[in-house]
């Protein structure tokens, strides 16, 4: 990253921009143009207007789109982000709480005439990209962070799935099954608040995190409802509710979204008879791809969890642009400090009722 003063950068960007090319700044939740862009460029559930729209009702984010509009006004690339100012500090995001946004990008060209204009906002940019290539190799950004991307064909038979599924993994799905465990569908605002329980405790007890608010949840039910995109499945043993897993449908692909088990149940394999049934389920539906999401390198037992259902690994990259000369110490200060409000907040002793209120409160400063 050169040493340039940021006007002289964005000029820079400004003047290289294709001719004929211009930037369209959109509402991508109503404007048709971003739909068919994701349909071209074949976008995920994370660039989908029902997610767009959970990020406004939870957390209140105002989610805008630059397009790149080609010779002619048709829309060649595009990105979706969130303008955010809070304690960290000022930012744009694409996107905040989501597993990855990569821009739309049909051509090069489509990321010369988009960057200037997120550079103009002169404040840093966040990016997670799963599969772009274009921004991914811009020299202007740099990667903060890797982590691991799962997913798995759909096009294959049942007998050929389950013969993808590593030994350890089978065994544990025929001890649930043996166990007496049952998968059925979570039922309206009970079933979700089973689901938020144990969401809450886990993240606790096992990772000392804030968990989502319930508004959180409860928009993500709301909104992909309408569509048959809200599948969420749970795990009982003897009535008692002990994993769930939320699935999410966008287009031909079934989300493995988030997933919460009691851990006083966990010899009873209910983890993997639900992404067992996740699978099921996405074959009924007509789903091409199950999707398992992110895993950090951190995490290696739910790295092998995702490689032994059979799943091929890909790699998700954090990527950031700093504006040259851009003050870091404010941010980083609050930071510590918000990792040390976290661990009080997540204390053995402290109840998890209180933990799950300090989620509210503070998990928006985690965008």
């Amino acid at each position: 990253m050169t040493s340039t003063s940021r006007a002289a950068t964005v000029a820079e960007g400004s003047s290289s921009a294709p001719a004929g090319w211009s930037v369209a700044c959109i509402d991508p939740v109503s404007d048709p143009r971003w739909l068919a862009l994701i349909d071209s460029c074949r976008g995920g559930l994370f660039h989908s207007p029902p997610w767009l729209r959970v990020l406004s009702d939870a957390y209140g984010f105002a989610v805008r789109a630059y397009l790149a509009l080609g010779p002619g006004g048709a829309p060649r690339g595009g990105l979706a982000f969130c303008e955010i100012h809070d304690a960290l500090g000022p930012r744009v995001a694409s996107l905040p709480f989501s597993d990855c946004s990569d821009p739309l990008l049909e051509s090069p060209e489509a990321w010369r005439i988009l960057f200037p204009r997120l550079q103009a906002h002169g404040v840093p940019l966040h990016l997670r990209c799963l599969d772009d290539r274009i921004a991914a190799a811009d020299e202007r950004l740099v990667v903060s962070k890797r982590a691991r991307w799962h997913t798995l064909s759909l096009e294959a038979g049942p007998d050929d799935l389950w013969n993808r599924l590593a030994e350890p993994t089978q065994r544990a799905v025929r001890r649930a099954e043996r166990s007496g465990v049952v998968i059925r569908p979570l039922e309206g605002h009970q079933g979700l608040q089973g689901f938020i329980q144990l969401h809450v405790a886990l993240r606790k007890q096992k990772y000392r995190l804030l968990a989502q608010p319930a508004a959180f949840f409860e928009a993500i039910a709301r909104r992909f409802a309408d569509g048959g995109g809200w599948l969420p499945l749970g795990a009982y043993l003897d009535d008692r509710l002990i994993a769930a897993t939320i699935y999410l449908r966008w287009g031909d692909t079934l989300y493995y979204k988030f997933n919460a088990s009691a851990q006083d149940a966990l010899q009873a394999r209910p983890n993997s008879l639900l992404a067992w049934a996740g699978i099921g389920l996405g074959r009924r539906l007509g789903c091409r791809v199950f999707d398992l999401g992110p895993s950090d390198d951190d995490q290696p037992g739910l790295i092998r969890f995702k490689r032994d259902l059979g799943a091929e690994e890909k790699e998700l990259c954090f990527l950031r642009y700093t504006p040259p000369g851009w003050p870091t110490e404010r941010g980083a200060e609050v930071g510590r400090l918000l990792g040390q409000l976290t661990r009080l907040l997540t204390a053995p002793d402290v109840p998890d009722e209180v933990t799950e209120r300090a989620g509210a409160l503070f998990y928006r400063l985690f965008a």
